[in-house]
């Protein structure tokens, strides 16, 4: 064991971690978050178990608290088995993180007292959002007397010293600590201003953030090991990164938040041809590679995996989502997709073309047997409507007995899913079809919200004019599935169904072997060709060489 006097570095306030998640009551991670790297990799923060999750035992407080037909509890109290908590008791700010009512919403909770004589844990308001019930996944976490494996550490807070099981000789490795809690770079209103070859790391929030201005790029660079999200963009016009790596984030990649909604003035802000893995790594769920919203942006010719959630969550019109390669996400969170949109039938005018979806929810780590409703290619969710998916190919997404499949769509109406291909899904498309009463509800106010200019929209979007009529009814057309367990999964008879291909033999694939779809152009004749050699990452003067061996690896069946 290793003993760090931190205030003999000049580490005053050490915070190792701080209360929050998307459900808590406190809010996502917005304080800095002071992170330990071992030769370039994150330490883990002292848990148990060490690998994977416990369950809630019985939630003792019968209070009627039901959502969505589930039992469970609004107060922050529930059993355990074992005896392990027992160890826990001299223990300061000893928190748990965990799925406490569903599979998409977590949250870090602070323990206010173990009882080991009846084996119940009571939690520090405020509580979850959504409550506690019985079998849910969690794992206690920044516990000193955890520390039982090579590579975990702790921080006593109250006396400054850090304490370190190194997983070799410390004085043969390059030991940091992440202590810098404002952003690498802010600029505010700042134009026409590019960073190229830049690398920055070891922050402790965003690494870069821009707000306002127009016409700045970030080119080139590098962002990783920071405990935030690697950049923000907030507002401006015509900001972009172009051929960056971001990867070991404690959050997430990029936020760009652009465009007028209510206008419909695109953004034209972008993110082209970077690779962005590694992440979610504090926070699981939401912190996706690219988090977009506003009007008139692009995200293109990137490489995204390894992000225990979405890769990309979408929100706003007229966003284009195209060559890109997307694997190994959606491995731990439930309920969502590679790409995810949600809950505004007004979002229209969205496009997802030429994109390759790949081994979506069977990856490391979350398994199908933990899903109680399931992951996606692209998750279309409560009333996402009017979006164009084009020409994309869809391999092992939720490819067990469970899940959504390549393409999920909940309740929404006027979606297009055209001239894609489906191999090894679970399903092809599936649905969860919406009563009249709750579509009916769900759009009541929608084109009155003070958000859209409602005469813009239905020039724009002439449909919009019947946004009431033929909920649940969406085109799936000239697609090419091959096998998929199902075609259309739970499929009410309303979907229009028009001149899909349905193969059981090998169409003519270059080799799905390694995870090659392309076509000859003549191969099932009426299908169009997609473009599959470009899909993914480019070389340019800024990435003269692609990473290979990764995308390989994770083409070959069986990743």
């Amino acid at each position: 064991m290793v003993q760090v006097d931190l205030g003999a570095y000049g580490v005053k306030n050490p915070r190792p971690l701080t209360l929050g998640g998307f459900a808590s009551g406190r809010g996502f991670q917005t304080h800095p978050v002071m992170e330990l790297f071992f030769d370039g990799r994150a330490l883990q923060l002292a848990r148990w178990p060490n690998d994977g999750y416990v369950r809630t035992g019985d939630v003792p407080l019968d209070d009627g608290h039901k959502i969505h037909g589930r039992q469970g509890s609004k107060a922050g109290r529930f059993s355990y088995e074992g005896d392990r908590p027992k160890r826990w008791k001299n223990d300061n700010d000893v928190m748990l993180y965990g799925y406490w009512f569903f599979g998409w919403a977590d949250s870090y909770e602070q323990v206010a007292s173990i009882d080991t004589d009846r084996r119940e844990i009571t939690l520090k308001p405020p509580y979850h959002r959504y409550g506690y019930r019985k079998g849910q996944p969690y794992y206690a976490i920044n516990l000193l007397s955890e520390i039982d494996t090579p590579g975990e550490w702790y921080v006593d807070r109250r006396a400054g010293v850090l304490y370190l099981y190194p997983p070799s000789d410390p004085s043969q490795a390059v030991v940091e600590l992440s202590t810098v809690e404002f952003p690498l770079v802010e600029m505010k209103d700042v134009s026409h201003v590019t960073f190229e070859g830049f690398r920055w790391e070891l922050g402790c929030v965003d690494a870069v953030r821009i707000s306002g201005g127009d016409h700045c790029l970030l080119a080139g660079c590098t962002i990783r090991r920071c405990g935030g999200n690697g950049v923000e963009i907030h507002g401006g016009r015509c900001h972009g990164l172009l051929s960056c790596d971001i990867y070991s984030m404690g959050r997430g990649g990029v936020g760009i938040t652009g465009g007028d909604r209510k206008t419909l003035s695109p953004g034209g802000h972008f993110v082209e041809n970077c690779h962005i893995y590694n992440l979610s790594r504090i926070d699981h769920t939401y912190t996706p590679a690219v988090k977009m919203s506003g009007a008139g942006n692009r995200i293109s010719h990137n490489l995204m995996h390894d992000v225990r959630s979405s890769a990309i969550r979408l929100g706003g019109n007229d966003h284009r989502v195209e060559f890109n390669e997307v694997y190994d996400v959606v491995w731990e969170s439930d309920d969502q997709g590679g790409a995810d949109m949600f809950g505004n039938a007004t979002y229209r005018g969205n496009v997802y073309r030429y994109n390759y979806w790949h081994h979506i929810g069977i990856g490391h780590g979350g398994g199908e047997e933990e899903s109680s409703c399931g992951r996606a290619g692209i998750r279309l969710d409560d009333a996402i409507s009017g979006t164009l998916v084009f020409g994309n190919v869809f391999y092992r997404c939720s490819a067990g007995r469970l899940g959504f499949g390549g393409v999920q769509i909940h309740g929404g109406k006027e979606n297009l899913v055209d001239n894609n291909i489906f191999v090894d899904c679970a399903a092809a498309v599936s649905f969860s079809p919406w009563s009249e009463a709750r579509w009916k509800q769900f759009i009541r106010d929608a084109l009155d919200s003070p958000e859209i200019d409602k005469s813009l929209y239905l020039r724009r979007y002439p449909r919009l004019a019947r946004l009431a009529e033929d909920h649940n009814v969406n085109t799936v057309s000239h697609n090419l599935v091959y096998r998929c367990k199902e075609f259309l999964r739970r499929d009410r008879g309303q979907t229009r169904a028009v001149d899909n291909f349905i193969v059981s033999e090998d169409p003519g694939f270059a080799d799905t072997a390694y995870g090659d779809f392309q076509l000859q152009d003549d191969a099932v004749p009426g299908f169009r060709p997609i473009p599959f050699d470009e899909i993914g990452l480019y070389r340019d003067a800024l990435r003269t060489e692609l990473p290979a061996q990764v995308i390989a690896e994770a083409r070959a069946a069986g990743r």
